[in-house]
């Protein structure tokens, strides 16, 4: 299990996993693992045509917004990125194919967002109440190997620490591996749903839990 500190290592059955903040210089290294995920979770889910266009190189947002915070889980012999995840306060719902991976710390104070953040915020994420995962993503070699609970202990751990008091995600309904996990981690679904249609309209749902 993670020691619950960003940036410190995280020992899983003799894999020493580190866990750090994300920055502009990991992009690549996040479009990998974000790639290699998406085929190896969602196909048979997602066409395939549309996960090459979902996550075909260059799509890497290089302007995140001020209240995205990144972290990346940093693993192997020849320490390398292997997983990230992203998260900062709740966003209203996308029905959409979902943005390129992001990059990048997180400049606002921890509690309610700036009114720079615009209008794709809730009215609960505004006020620093409900906190979001927007991704978590693993490169599939490294399944099963704690980096994905890892990054989970120190995102929940983060999102304490700012304030939230509840965190939500979005997971595909058919996809029963991510969502075991989540559920694993304290998650369970809240009735939210929602089709994203520039994914061929594969239902997605909202799981919850209390921080």
């Amino acid at each position: 299990m993670t020691n619950g500190r960003t940036g410190g290592p995280a020992t899983l059955s003799h894999v020493v996993i580190d866990i750090r903040p994300g920055s502009a210089a990991d992009a690549p290294a996040i479009a990998r693992v974000r790639r290699e995920s998406w085929f190896a979770a969602y196909t048979g889910i997602i066409d395939r045509r549309l996960i090459e266009r979902a996550t075909a190189t260059g799509g890497i947002a290089v302007d995140p917004p001020v209240y995205r915070r990144t972290l990346v889980a940093v693993g192997g012999d020849d320490p390398v990125v292997i997983g990230f995840a992203s998260f900062g306060p709740e966003r209203t719902v996308i029905s959409a194919s979902p943005p390129p991976a992001p990059v990048g710390g997180y400049s606002a104070a921890p509690g309610a967002v700036p009114a720079l953040a615009g209008d794709d915020l809730t009215p609960a994420g505004r006020a620093g109440d409900t906190g979001e995962i927007y991704a978590l993503y693993v490169t599939p070699i490294w399944w099963s190997t704690g980096a994905g609970r890892a990054l989970m202990a120190s995102v929940l751990a983060a999102l304490r620490a700012a304030g939230y008091l509840t965190a939500v995600l979005w997971v595909l309904a058919d996809n029963a591996r991510a969502r075991r996990f989540y559920e694993r981690a304290g998650f369970s679904p809240d009735g939210g749903t929602n089709v994203l249609a520039g994914l061929g309209g594969v239902l997605e749902l909202r799981y919850a839990s209390d921080l």
